[in-house]
């Protein structure tokens, strides 16, 4: 099988960057996590987050723009793997996951940067949260949140599954992409949160081992056969 057929990224760039993404995804959560490992009560209380260490949340900021726009190529190459046998399943997958990952680049850069800058200039919480309020209630602002979490969730595992269907990948890795999610939805503090990240980097490692090109053309060989 030719790696020209899924230009631009090719099948090598995607595993290695749905790899990466992953160990990324993984030590960015688990960072974040470990820095700032209590809850908000309310959005605007993220001044106070930030303000307790400016630094790195300036750095989880950075970590996680960086590792959502790792995982675009790496999803574009899998939407285009599982598209040879599943076309339908690649489709809804990829029309969940590519606008999720787009605005939640966005979203994080803009709102992590939007809390860390009124940190660094020593805005209060009482000051801001008639602001943050406001933008909390915007319709544009909500579909960007509810569009960044569901559909990478949704997206995630509809191409998680399609690639299982289409014998890229074991079932396990489905499985324990799921289970992440789940976990990364209801729980909170930092045991939960790092089972999450060593679940995560597992499922999408698992991921860019079915996009190997050696991978791809023995399935390939086993449908012809």
């Amino acid at each position: 099988m030719d790696d020209q057929t899924t230009r631009p990224y090719g099948l090598r760039f995607a595993a290695i960057a749905m790899a990466g993404g992953g160990v990324l995804y993984s030590a960015t959560n688990a960072f974040y996590w470990a820095m700032f490992p209590d809850e908000v009560s309310e959005t605007a209380a993220n001044v106070d987050v930030a303000a307790s260490d400016l630094g790195a949340w300036r750095v989880e900021t950075i970590l996680f723009t960086l590792t959502h726009l790792l995982l675009l190529p790496a999803m574009a190459g899998l939407i285009v793997a599982v598209g040879r046998r599943k076309r339908l399943v690649a489709t809804i997958g990829g029309a969940f996951v590519v606008p999720a990952l787009y605005f939640s680049a966005i979203h994080l850069w803009y709102y992590n940067a939007f809390f860390g800058a009124l940190a660094g200039g020593g805005v209060k919480v009482d000051a801001v949260r008639p602001v943050v309020d406001a933008l909390d209630k915007d319709p544009l602002v909500v579909a960007s949140f509810v569009v960044w979490i569901l559909g990478w969730m949704i997206g995630l595992l509809v191409l998680a599954f399609g690639a299982w269907r289409a014998g890229l990948v074991s079932l396990w890795v489905p499985l324990v992409l799921t289970v992440g999610n789940v976990l990364d939805l209801v729980s909170s503090g930092l045991a939960p949160k790092l089972v999450v990240s060593v679940l995560m980097a597992a499922g999408l490692i698992g991921l860019a081992q079915g996009l190997r090109p050696r991978r791809m053309e023995s399935v390939a060989a086993a449908v012809r056969s």
